[in-house]
């Protein structure tokens, strides 16, 4: 079995994979412990956190994800060494996918977590970088903390086009600016890849994918895909 864990900015998550990178079962990751005498091959850990997490008494070889791995695409960002490593573990896990599926091209993760964030992948296999911008919470979390009257609310879906109280107008002002602009950032995909595959993962993937005039893959598992294929890849090469 192969470990992989994804530390993100809320949760913590792993993946138990097979050797020919199958999965087995997957779960939030509470301690290292649960994985003591699992007959573990190897594990590969990301971390998107300043502390870099430790992972101790795993009998295992224990990879730290980064751009600085050997990797099967190329990179086109600027600065690397700044690059969250789940936005990178994302594209991997969806050229990891295409390519299980017998398909290949250019693709768009969007990670709809914390931040959102969309990230391209050329035809040719080069990682072009992308964009980030918040979450859905963090809007919510923005309005109220940056302005003296504006309350907190819960997410709900909210379907109308004007919102008729404070609540409902916050709910709509945030909803269709997050909606809006995943369309522009699909559209302007597709219009330079129309072939191309789109991805969503991350914890509000449904909602956003729901919105969604043109096909898409809904992966929860992404990430960890990627964290899979790298570290597949990073053994054999």
């Amino acid at each position: 079995m192969y470990l992989t864990i994804d530390f993100g900015n809320t949760a913590s998550k792993y993946a138990l994979f097979n050797e020919g990178g199958i999965l087995h079962s997957h779960g939030v990751y509470n301690d290292v412990s649960d994985f003591v005498d699992q007959g573990l091959k190897g594990c590969i850990f990301s971390t998107v956190r300043k502390e870099v997490p430790w992972l101790t008494g795993l009998d295992c070889p224990v990879h730290l994800f980064s751009s600085s791995m050997s990797l099967p695409v190329k990179m086109g960002y600027e600065t690397p060494e700044t690059l969250g490593a789940d936005r990178l573990a994302g594209v991997l896990g969806a050229k990891w996918l295409l390519g299980r599926d017998g398909m290949a091209g250019a693709c768009l993760v969007i990670d709809a977590g914390t931040c959102i964030t969309y990230d391209w992948l050329t035809e040719e296999g080069e990682y072009l970088g992308g964009s980030i911008s918040p979450g859905l919470h963090m809007r919510y979390l923005a309005l109220h903390q940056q302005t003296g009257k504006l309350p907190l609310v819960s997410h709900e879906v909210f379907d109308n086009q004007v919102g008729r109280n404070t609540n409902e107008s916050i709910l709509c002002g945030v909803q269709q600016g997050v909606w809006g602009e995943s369309h522009r950032q699909i559209a302007h995909f597709l219009e330079k890849y129309p072939k191309g595959a789109v991805f969503i993962t991350g914890g509000d993937a449904l909602f956003l994918a729901e919105q969604q005039k043109t096909k898409i893959f809904v992966e929860p598992l992404l990430v960890h895909y990627g964290l899979m294929h790298a570290l597949i890849y990073h053994e054999t090469h």
